[in-house]
């Protein structure tokens, strides 16, 4: 929606008609009056005390979600009922979200054609990472030194 130019609706009270081919459509619909409205454009339900209607159509609404992972997948050992989780060595989530919207923009007395916005498109991404490495250990040559003891081991050197 960032790129629709909203300069011609800014304070106007307009009457908006939302076409889209998803059930998410009631959604982005709340989403665009919302936005709509932050820009100075006055929104109404009543096709009386509007100047402009207008149509605006999300012809794409879509989410996507794809997973690569490598590993043990969660089970349920038999007769006990105990659940193990899951343990990823590397597990990759990936969304992408697509979404494309035109605006057309008439009069509501007269009905004529006033303005229509170039479709605007817009795309985003979003993946989660996971890696696992369990590998944790120490190692050491150096002794215990008498500073290192607390004071009752010092304590029964002493005697």
């Amino acid at each position: 929606m960032a790129k629709l130019d909203t300069r011609e609706l800014t304070d106007k009270t307009v009457m908006i008609d939302f076409y889209g081919l998803t059930p998410d459509k009631d959604f982005a619909r709340e989403y665009f009056t919302a936005w709509l409205q932050a820009r100075g454009v006055r929104v109404t339900a009543d096709p009386k005390l509007a100047q402009l209607r207008v149509k605006a159509f999300a012809s794409v609404l879509a989410v996507d979600q794809g997973q690569s992972f490598l590993g043990a997948p969660s089970f349920t050992v038999p007769i006990i009922g105990f659940g193990v989780p899951e343990i990823p060595l590397f597990k990759n989530i990936e969304h992408s979200g697509h979404a494309e919207l035109k605006i057309s923009v008439a009069d509501e007395k007269s009905g004529e054609f006033v303005a229509e916005s170039v479709p605007a498109i817009g795309t985003t991404k979003h993946d989660d990472y996971t890696l696992l490495i369990i590998i944790h250990f120490t190692r050491t040559d150096m002794e215990n030194r008498q500073w290192d003891l607390g004071t009752d081991e010092i304590a029964a050197l002493h005697r």
